[in-house]
């Protein structure tokens, strides 16, 4: 019997947890087979593509590795013959080596090779100006990480085309836990390799092992992210472009973080009136992680109270939240009311396994139909230059939601 078929055998009985090397050589065996004669890299674990500013023209690729060696990062453009090779930097466990100066729309290739030894080839796919897929997942946080692995892979089998990935806040239930951020990434191995991934901080990535508030560390050493021209929240909140769509990425952890960072919102706010005024992509969208809506009193919370009206000036066409563990529509909002103009509010259903039941309200228009066993999904977003098409959907393939938002000429 062969090492591979064992292993399989393995995770088809269900034993990858108590196996966990076994397991993790599974889920990491098609990056770890090179051509060329090369030997496999093995050492090369939980490899991503990090959005940067500009995705028609760059990409960040991170990897983490528990024995340090000089690696190079080796590309190309499909099709032509000659590569390219980049200079790989380190920090602690994690490497990452950003590509620059890259042909929008085209399609390349890329390795990490060290010595005598290589991972495989992987795709790297620029943006274009136009339009494309992207799938978005919130809470994935989880005491038992196959279901975060579970979700990701269905997203990943059903929506092959996508090219980018978000997870919208809490990607892990205890940020400064390295053991979490290892089956994360080992869960979410098949889907970010050869996807651009967004992250967005949550309030989970703020605490520390003894659960109390603390500085997420962890988060900003697991991705690099574009600048944001903050000295003090370098990593905290940030834009890009993507296609047809320009993209903020905010912070709503003022609770967790006033004490270590104050002026979180000052800062956020100058970024943001400043970059919506310099965008010349069609929309603009939102993505933080805690909600607007308070369930128990059935009103606007604080969140909401930072952020509407700064929402409705900058004229955001759709705002994506989660940290309630439930996907909810509340079609537009414009003044604190429902409206047939302004921002789209979609909360987001958790991709995770912690469940949280929130009751029906009067702000919403599609609600899960079982609250008390609301099953993990992800949105499927298709964005054009001429409309927004969203699907919400379950693991197991049922529809929670679908329409579509047309920009007016």
């Amino acid at each position: 019997m062969s090492r591979r078929f064992f292993i399989k055998i393995l995770l088809a009985l269900g034993l990858g947890a108590y196996f966990p090397k076994l397991a993790e050589a599974s889920r990491l065996e098609e990056l770890h087979t090179p051509q060329d004669g090369y030997e496999p890299l093995t050492s090369v674990k939980f490899l991503r593509q990090v959005v940067t500013k500009d995705s028609r023209s760059s990409r960040m690729i991170m990897w983490q590795s528990d024995t340090q060696k000089n690696f190079l990062l080796e590309w190309r453009q499909v099709g032509e013959e000659s590569a390219h090779f980049a200079q790989v930097e380190r920090r602690d466990s994690i490497y990452f080596c950003e590509l620059q100066n890259l042909k929008a729309a085209s399609l390349y290739n890329f390795r990490i090779i060290s010595d005598e030894c290589a991972t495989s080839w992987q795709n790297l796919r620029t943006a274009g100006d136009g339009t494309f897929q992207m799938i978005i997942f919130a809470d994935s946080q989880c005491e038992h990480y196959e279901i975060w692995q579970r979700t990701a892979d269905t997203a990943a089998k059903n929506f092959p085309d996508a090219e980018l990935v978000l997870v919208n806040g809490d990607l892990v239930d205890n940020g400064q836990a390295d053991y979490q951020w290892r089956a994360w990434h080992l869960a979410a191995t098949k889907i970010l390799s050869e996807r651009t991934f967004a992250p967005v901080m949550g309030n989970h990535e703020c605490y520390g092992v003894d659960w109390f508030n603390a500085l997420p560390t962890s988060y900003l050493n697991q991705f690099e992210l574009p600048n944001n021209d903050s000295k003090n929240f370098a990593g905290y909140f940030y834009s890009f472009d993507y296609g047809a769509a320009h993209f903020f990425i905010l912070n709503t952890q003022f609770a967790e973080l006033d004490k270590f960072k104050p002026k979180l919102q000052d800062a956020q706010e100058y970024f943001l009136r400043r970059d919506a005024a310099n965008t010349n992509r069609t929309w603009k969208i939102v993505f933080m992680h805690k909600d607007i809506y308070d369930y128990a009193l059935d009103t606007f919370n604080d969140i909401a109270d930072r952020f509407l009206e700064l929402f409705d000036e900058l004229e955001i066409d759709l705002v994506f939240t989660g940290h309630l563990h439930t996907y909810r529509n509340r079609g537009k909002i414009f003044a604190r009311k429902k409206s047939a103009r302004g921002t789209t509010y979609i909360l987001c259903g958790r991709a995770g396994d912690q469940k949280y039941v929130e009751p029906l309200s009067k702000i919403d228009d599609v609600t899960a139909k079982n609250l008390r066993d609301e099953p993990e999904s992800f949105i499927v977003l298709n964005i054009s230059a001429t409309e927004l098409n969203l699907l919400s959907r379950t693991v197991d393939g049922v529809i929670l939601d679908k329409f579509t938002i047309r920009k007016d000429s």
